[in-house]
């Protein structure tokens, strides 16, 4: 719940402090605020599935939630797919609040424009595949 809602406030901000389209210096030469509206997937990819978005959203938290209720997992398991959960309502809230788009605003000039919820999910992934790998070497 916590990245849902910080996701959200971020958003919020963005959206009324930093006009559509524009960016400003966040850390000096390293990171900027740029209010996007990114109708693609995950970095500007993946646009011609776009109506797959909502749906995909709705099965991964679906999904996360029944296997929360149904196994028992360490923390960090659960803190991982807190985080999958969490980011995946956030940019799912976006897709269907704002016709399919969804507001990323942390530009840092040399990756695509992304957003706390994209973090999240990314963050969880690459820890869930890691602790996987290490579990089956």
């Amino acid at each position: 719940m916590a990245v849902f809602i910080l996701d959200r406030v971020t958003k919020a901000l963005v959206a009324a402090n930093v006009p559509l389209g524009s960016e400003v210096p966040a850390v000096d030469h390293l990171v900027w605020i740029a209010h996007t509206e990114n109708t693609c997937a995950a970095f500007g990819q993946g646009c011609s599935l776009a109506i797959l978005f909502i749906p995909l959203y709705a099965a991964v938290a679906l999904g996360v939630v029944i296997y929360e209720i149904r196994n028992r997992s360490p923390l960090w398991t659960e803190t991982l797919l807190g985080l999958v959960l969490g980011g995946t309502l956030g940019n799912g809230y976006d897709r269907v609040v704002h016709a399919g788009s969804v507001t990323d605003f942390i530009a840092l000039h040399w990756w695509p424009v992304f957003n706390v919820a994209d973090s999240a999910i990314s963050v969880a992934v690459v820890a869930l595949l890691a602790g996987y790998a290490l579990r089956r070497s």
